[in-house]
Order: structure tokens, then sequence, then C-alpha cells
């Protein structure tokens, strides 16, 4: 995917099918109807009520957790899906590189000894969402060799 964004199904898609596709939707701004605008807002949850969009959930780069109906948006600049490795929005950037970190450490300790082609597809997918740099300014090793050039595919 890792492309422009069009909408709010769309949202729903990338936060839905994050385990298979890894990264965040992100934009470059959102103005509310009320003027108030925040910066690298990562949105987390959209919120579907009888088939109808109802609410959207993100958090700006300050950390600042926002519910919205949808009523309040006034303009989402932006809108992208982004690896982890791009987001823009530090906050929320240094906690889903821990989580997936977290995950991965996880991940390497219960195929302690057995490489599958299942196990080694779910942890490149993982490095490639964080990076191979981050893999290992963390010390993280894997059981297998990982091929920079192949994985880290942005900077």
């Amino acid at each position: 995917m890792f492309n422009m964004l069009y909408g709010l199904k769309d949202i729903h898609t990338v936060i839905t099918n994050h385990r298979k596709i890894g990264g965040a939707a992100e934009a470059d701004s959102i103005r509310l109807s009320s003027g108030e605008t925040y910066q690298n807002p990562v949105f987390t949850n959209v919120d579907i009520s009888k088939g109808q969009y109802v609410s959207v959930c993100f958090i700006d780069e300050n950390g600042t957790n926002m519910i919205i109906h949808i009523d309040q948006i006034a303009v989402i600049k932006g809108l992208q899906h982004k690896l982890i490795c791009q987001l823009n929005n530090t906050y929320i950037k240094q906690l889903l590189l821990r989580d997936t970190l977290q995950y991965l450490q996880k991940l390497c300790e219960v195929n302690q000894g057995f490489v599958t082609s299942s196990f080694k597809k779910e942890a490149l997918k993982l490095v490639r969402d964080i990076s191979v740099r981050e893999l290992k300014n963390h010390n993280i090793s894997l059981p297998f060799s990982v091929e920079e050039k192949l994985v880290q595919l942005f900077a």
C-alpha cells in the first residue's frame, strides 16, 4: 500500500489490517471546523455505527489523544499510509517502534530454534516496518540473516 489514502474507508482499512500490512495512517495536518490544527496526526481508530462513520481517533505529534466526531473535521491534508520508520510524528513513532520491537522479540523467543517460512515472513515484515537500522540500534538479532539492501527500503 504505502501511498496516498483517499478517505475514512482507507484509514479504517489500514488500522484494521495493521498486522498484515504494517505501518500507520498519517496526515500532514488535520484542521477542525473550530479552527484548531494538529500536525502529523496518526489515526488510531475509526468508529462506525450502522454503516456510517461516526468518529475518528488520532494522536498528534505532542502525544495528544483526540477523539472527534466526523462533522468536526474541516480538512485533512496529506493523508498517507506509511511504515513506522517513515512517520513524521515522533511521539507515535517511538510508541509503535517499542511495541513492534517487543513483539519481534517475543516472536523470535517463541520460534527459537525453528526458522519456518511463516516465521521468517512475519519477522521480515516487522523489520521492514521499523527498518534494519532500528533493529541494529536496539541490538536485536534474528535467527537468520537479513540483507540490508533488500529490507531497508526507506531511510
